[in-house]
């Protein structure tokens, strides 16, 4: 594919894998060792008394600079503690990145204060999110695991223009001025902003640049705008009555969610091998696939057309969800195993289990929308018995809402604190 444009590459990739999506297996996944109702019982009080510590610790956030650097200590034990416990640690995952992301998102969240400090925290988090993923893509490509400029600048750009442009509040209009004003920047033209917002997207591209010559650059440029044209393109899907025979929904979830990844891909190692592309567009459409079953209801409201959106109220999610796991067992099997065929099985073993607990948390949030059936044969196999996960997020959101510090902080800004340099 060294022939192939950025753009080109990708269509092939699409073809590729949605090609693959159509083949997978519809019936129940081999998912491993049921889990026992007694050790379900075990891990949901274990869960249980965590996250009553936690909230009790966090309303503990104490004024005094010192004090609250003991504080700090003894929340983030407690936390790694209780990823010991789950199978998170350096024996489960490259001791090189468990030991680095600590640091990295101490770093992050602390620039990210610093460049726009009235960023909300969830939206933050999006951010973090993908900072991760791409420092994911630095073990995985052997490369030193670090923050970098590019890890800041393209984390915030995707809560900033993939929010911006699923904002109903903001009209048509204006969201096609903006994307063809940011599409120049992204091309390399230095325009001038007309606002707040365009300042800080614009100020996010500089960051790049500065890391990234264009002259030697182009493809990891091109990624950006494909990207950008993705995020665009999925528009057209709100807020429309649309048949799966008039757009390819599908293949418009794989551009978008192999194009983010890609962009990662590309931000942190600057040029790519065939296998590097082909398994960060993979990576990338499973992500966002994931993404689509979680958010199904969501979706679903806001008029938001994906393959799962579209299946809910007409049919059980019930054979979406199988092609899921299989198609997450294909990619780990095939594309990540040209990645490096001489890596351990670690890396794999680390991604494969939080794949499967990502469908497992989608498919418990949207319960209603799978038979008895199915519901009652999966969940023998994920980790808590799912009448207690729904109690669980409901309790969760409750210590969220109610959140009340000795000190008169909130919630947000206790996390904050728990996570500054």
């Amino acid at each position: 594919m060294n022939d192939l444009t950025v753009h080109e590459m990708m269509e092939e990739l699409k073809h590729k894998y949605t090609k693959l999506w159509w083949t997978t297996d519809k019936c129940f996944p081999a998912l491993g060792a049921e889990i026992s109702l007694n050790e379900k019982k075990a891990r949901e009080k274990m869960m249980n008394q965590f996250t009553d510590a936690l909230f009790s610790l966090l309303k503990q956030c104490p004024k005094n600079e010192a004090q609250r650097a003991d504080w700090k200590k003894r929340l983030w034990s407690m936390i790694k503690n209780f990823g010991h416990q789950w199978g998170f640690d350096e024996e489960a995952v490259n001791e090189e990145f468990a030991k680095e992301l600590p640091n990295i998102t101490h770093t992050f969240i602390a620039n990210v204060n610093a460049f726009n400090p009235d960023m909300k925290l969830d939206k933050m988090l999006q951010a973090l999110r993908n900072a991760w993923i791409m420092n994911l893509l630095q073990v995985l490509f052997k490369i030193k695991v670090e923050y970098t400029p590019s890890v800041f600048a393209y984390s915030m750009l995707y809560p900033y223009t993939d929010n911006y442009l699923d904002d109903i509040k903001v009209s048509a209009e204006d969201k096609n001025k903006i994307s063809k004003r940011f599409r120049l920047r992204l091309e390399g033209e230095q325009i001038e902003p007309v606002n707040a917002y365009e300042e800080a997207l614009f100020n996010l591209v500089g960051m790049i640049e500065n890391q990234y010559s264009r002259a030697n650059h182009d493809e990891l440029y091109e990624s950006l705008l494909c990207i950008h044209d993705a995020q665009c393109n999925s528009l057209t899907l709100h807020d429309e009555i649309i048949s799966p025979y008039e757009k390819d929904i599908l293949g418009m979830s794989a551009d978008k969610g192999g194009a983010s990844v890609l962009a990662d891909a590309y931000l942190v190692n600057g040029k790519l091998s065939d296998s590097q592309m082909d398994f960060s567009f993979a990576y990338g459409m499973l992500l966002q696939l994931c993404d689509d079953l979680q958010d199904a209801k969501e979706d679903l409201n806001n008029g938001q057309m994906t393959i799962v959106s579209m299946t809910v109220g007409k049919w059980p999610l019930d054979n979406i969800t199988n092609a899921l796991f299989d198609f997450s067992d294909k990619i780990m099997a095939d594309s990540y195993a040209n990645l490096d065929p001489d890596e351990s099985d670690k890396m794999k073993a680390f991604l494969k289990k939080n794949l499967m607990l990502l469908i497992f948390e989608a498919v418990s949030q949207n319960q209603a929308y799978y038979s008895k059936a199915y519901i009652k044969t999966i969940e023998k196999y994920v980790p808590f018995r799912m009448a207690y996960t729904q109690k669980l997020y409901k309790k969760l959101k409750k210590k969220y809402k109610n959140f009340s510090s000795t000190e008169g902080y909130t919630i947000d800004d206790v996390l904050l604190m728990a996570s500054e340099i």
